[in-house]
């Protein structure tokens, strides 16, 4: 999954391979530790943080199929992040996983804006923006229990 992002980042042409990067941090999340940042959000254990107190200038977030590079070197000059996605789920027809890759910027409250958007599946806007939905419910909830 990462091969396959890095080559959407690099034919998006919004940024250099990852490799290029040596300061990325990369960070698995289990669904236990995943699920504990989601549930102390919405409990308010952990408040909001605006995205551009986060420390870090460069990270890989994984947990389950999902898989996230955000990089504070943005395209958009209103943007704090622009995040690229690569989302799998299992293909109605067989057992395989299907990608689909997205890239968005964050502005500092974390309000996504669309970049491009690539899928090997037809997915509709209310779909695609459902994804991003989910994958930012971890997004926000980590970047904010690291900026404390």
């Amino acid at each position: 999954m990462l091969k396959e992002l890095n080559e959407y980042i690099i034919e998006s042409g919004a940024c250099n391979d990852i490799s290029h990067y040596d300061d990325t941090k990369y960070i698995q999340l289990p669904d236990e530790h995943r699920q504990n940042i989601v549930d102390a959000m919405n409990n308010g254990e952990v408040s909001m943080k605006k995205a551009s107190e986060c420390p870090a200038k460069r990270l890989l977030l994984h947990f389950a199929n999902t898989l996230l590079f955000v990089n504070s070197e943005t395209v958009d000059s209103e943007a704090v992040y622009d995040v690229y996605l690569a989302q799998g789920s299992n293909s109605s027809n067989d057992e395989m996983l299907s990608y689909t890759y997205t890239s968005f910027s964050l502005d500092n409250d974390y309000q996504p804006k669309l970049i491009s958007h690539s899928s090997d599946n037809k997915l509709d806007e209310k779909q695609l923006w459902g994804d991003i939905h989910t994958a930012m419910l971890t997004l926000r909830g980590f970047m904010s229990a690291i900026s404390e």
